[in-house]
């Protein structure tokens, strides 16, 4: 198991070598960010921008108005927190910059919220034309990257810290915008992204030992195929989101919006982040937000069965 900040780094030196109008703007966090063999291997194509983030975003925005690929990699937490740049020398300008944030969610652990990536989904959803990408596992990782090196629009890539086993089959092949459905069942549909998908597989094991059987979807990247999650939604009596982000203004506000259109509106459930988050080790703070295995599996029980009372 790795980390998709890991399979980020190494996809980024094999798709620069394809691709010579990739280039990346950093921000003093190489090692961190995984851009650091980059920089060894392109130091031509590496722009060190110190603790800047919000000179690193106008620097990749002019070079993205040039024709370059620009890949601008920071803590998700710091990275968003340039709201403002962001909206104005990207967004407004269309400018084909890739944001990477990485270090998404709680599992940065003991740094506390002063730098988890809890609210990077809720501010990049608001730009009409951002594309938001979250890989669950080193296969989706590598597909994105290539995506992404080929792709000229502006797009926030949000990658983990903590390692991931693979989720997809041998021939699974990323498509944008459109969940992938990596566990097949009944009753419930679970709905989660990058670093939560893995672990709603592990509760949905743990659910078909008491005769549960979750449909896990994996939803990587957004704006999300209505029609798919419409029909995925249809086909079960109740349906979860699982998210490592505040329980406001992210996958769940994406979910939830499709499933308040259908008929019949069906029954609805999220598990996330509901306050600023806290500073211990990342396995404590996911007990106790209820994000690990054992607190996913109880939630979507304890729903099942307020729906039959």
């Amino acid at each position: 198991m790795t980390s998709t900040r890991d399979w980020f780094g190494t996809a980024l030196v094999e798709i620069a070598r394809e691709y010579d109008h990739v280039v990346v703007v950093n921000c003093d966090l190489a090692k961190a960010t995984r851009t650091l063999q980059f920089k060894e291997k392109f130091p031509d194509r590496f722009f060190e921008c110190g603790i800047a983030e919000a000179n690193a975003i106008g620097v990749a925005a002019g070079l993205a108005q040039e024709g370059f690929r620009p890949f601008v990699a920071s803590f998700g937490h710091f990275l968003t927190g340039k709201f403002l740049e962001i909206f104005q020398t990207v967004g407004l300008n269309d400018a084909g910059v890739v944001l990477v944030g990485t270090h998404a969610g709680l599992a940065i652990g003991r740094d506390g919220p002063t730098q988890m990536g809890l609210r990077d989904l809720a501010l990049m959803r608001t730009l009409p034309n951002v594309r938001v990408f979250q890989p669950a596992d080193g296969t989706e990782t590598w597909q994105m990257m290539t995506h992404l090196a080929t792709d000229r629009r502006p797009s926030y890539l949000r990658l983990c810290r903590q390692s991931q086993p693979e989720v997809h089959a041998d021939g699974y092949r990323f498509r944008f915008g459109i969940p992938h459905v990596v566990r097949e069942g009944a009753d419930v549909v679970v709905f989660a992204m990058g670093g939560t998908v893995p672990v709603a597989v592990e509760a949905a094991d743990r659910l078909a030992a008491d005769g549960v059987t979750p449909t896990v979807v994996n939803v990587s990247s957004l704006p999300v195929d209505r029609a798919t999650v419409a029909r995925l939604v249809g086909t079960h009596r109740q349906a979860v989101v699982v998210e490592d982000h505040y329980l406001v203004g992210g996958l769940a506000d994406e979910v939830g919006r499709i499933v308040l259109s259908l008929p019949g509106r069906p029954r609805f459930d999220v598990l996330a982040v509901p306050d600023y988050g806290q500073a211990g080790p990342p396995e404590d703070l996911y007990r106790r937000y209820r994000l690990d295995a054992a607190g996913i599996a109880a939630r979507i029980a304890a729903h099942l069965q307020d729906a039959v009372r």
